[in-house]
């Protein structure tokens, strides 16, 4: 098998991976508090520390699997296969959490993360008429959250930014190129 495919199936055997703890942590919140992941920046934060550690690691795998050395552009093709994966599954998943298992999630994200805000708002000391302004401008925040075919769109684009970035970054700190050999002694020709 050549070194082009071996990533390929490395990449996708993690991608695979990879979704299927990011689908196991998402179930997990929403167990202990449906809304938490909208309403709290400690677990957004801790998720996304989480998965870049994870990414990492899984980099430093593929890397080994493949002869411990390869090029940028292997790399970021890899950390490419991978993100696309998470966020086709982390789409798929939201649209099954919030059209079938939790129809009333939206909803209640909304109300969770409006009073998130006017709490940060109230402790920066802004009025009513200035923090209803600020809501007002925000949109609201419950079509923002709906599963529709705009929103979906969206959110995978974000998404695919997002990881694009973080492929790129990631490809550049772990790209690894092979010794290069010379060889000292002379050729003898027969």
């Amino acid at each position: 098998m050549d070194k082009s495919t071996l990533i390929s199936k490395l990449s996708l055997k993690n991608g695979f991976m990879l979704a299927a703890v990011s689908v196991v942590i998402s179930i997990a919140l929403h167990l202990i508090d449906p809304v938490l992941i909208y309403t709290s920046f400690v677990a957004q934060l801790g998720i996304f520390v989480l998965f870049i550690v994870l990414l990492v690691v899984v980099g430093i795998n593929i890397r080994k699997e493949v002869g411990g050395y390869w090029t940028f552009g292997e790399a970021f093709k890899a950390f490419l296969i991978i993100s696309l994966i998470l966020a086709i599954t982390a789409n798929l998943y939201n649209v099954i959490l919030m059209k079938f298992v939790d129809p009333d999630l939206p909803q209640q994200a909304a109300a969770a993360i409006k009073e998130a805000q006017v709490s940060m708002m109230e402790k920066f000391g802004l009025g009513k008429e200035e923090i209803e302004e600020a809501l007002a401008k925000s949109g609201n925040m419950e079509e923002k959250l709906e599963p529709s075919f705009k929103n979906i769109l969206t959110s995978f684009g974000v998404s695919i930014a997002m990881y694009g970035v973080l492929s790129l970054i990631l490809s550049a700190i772990l790209k690894k190129k092979a010794p290069v050999s010379f060889n000292t002694q002379p050729q003898v020709e027969a």
